[in-house]
C-alpha cells in the first residue's frame, strides 16, 4: 500500500486523514443508538443472507468446535501477527532467547486469560449477571465512542503529534525503553 499509494499521489497524511474521520464516523455510531439501530438494519441483509448460508452449522462436537476456532482465528490473526512476527525475529536472531520468551508467556497468558476466565464461569453465574453485563457493556460503547471521537479529532486536526510529544516527555524512562526497545 506504501508504494502503491505514493506512487499516485497518496501520502501518509491523506491516509493519517482518512483513519480520522474513520475514527469519528465510528464513534458517533457507538455513542448514538439511534445510528447503531440504523446500521444494523443497513447491515441486516448481510446478516440474513449469511445466516441462511450458514445458519444450520453444528457447532457441537469436534468438527464443530474446530471450524469455530478455525473461525475466531480468522478474526483474531491479525491482531497477534504483529505480536508474533515480531517474536520471531527475535527468535531467529539468535539472542535474547530468555526475553523472546518471557514475551511470548506473557502475550499467551493475556492472550488466554480471558477465554478460561468465560469457561470457568457457569451458565448460571453468565445468566446472573446479564443486566449487569448488558449495562457495562452499554456504558463500555459509551467510553469507547467517546475515546475514537477525541483520538480522531485529535488526528484530523494534527494534534495527535504534540500531544505524543507531551505524553512521552512526562513518561518515565523505562516506559519510553520499553514502549521502543522494538
Amino acid at each position: 500500500m506504501a508504494v502503491i499509494g505514493f506512487s499516485i499521489g497518496l501520502y501518509l497524511t491523506v491516509f493519517r486523514m482518512i483513519g480520522g474521520v474513520i475514527m469519528i464516523g465510528i464513534g458517533t455510531v457507538l455513542m448514538v443508538p439511534t445510528l447503531q439501530s440504523h446500521l444494523a438494519s443497513a447491515a441486516s441483509p448481510f446478516g440474513n443472507w449469511t445466516e441462511q448460508r450458514y445458519g444450520d452449522f453444528d457447532a457441537g462436537g469436534l468438527k464443530g468446535q474446530f471450524l469455530v476456532g478455525l473461525l475466531l482465528d480468522s478474526v483474531w490473526s491479525p491482531c497477534v501477527g504483529p505480536t508474533l512476527g515480531a517474536a520471531s525475529l527475535l527468535a531467529a536472531s539468535g539472542k535474547n532467547l530468555g526475553q523472546v520468551a518471557a514475551t511470548m508467556l506473557i502475550f499467551g497468558l493475556g492472550a488466554n486469560l480471558p477465554l478460561l476466565l468465560l469457561g470457568f464461569l457457569s451458565r448460571d453465574t453468565l445468566l446472573r449477571s446479564r443486566s449487569w453485563l448488558l449495562g457495562a457493556g452499554q456504558g463500555g460503547k459509551v467510553f469507547l465512542g467517546g475515546l475514537l471521537i477525541v483520538v480522531g479529532l485529535l488526528i484530523v486536526s494534527r494534534l495527535d503529534k504534540k500531544a505524543e510529544a507531551v505524553i512521552v516527555s512526562h513518561s518515565p524512562s523505562w516506559l519510553t525503553a520499553l514502549t521502543t526497545r522494538f
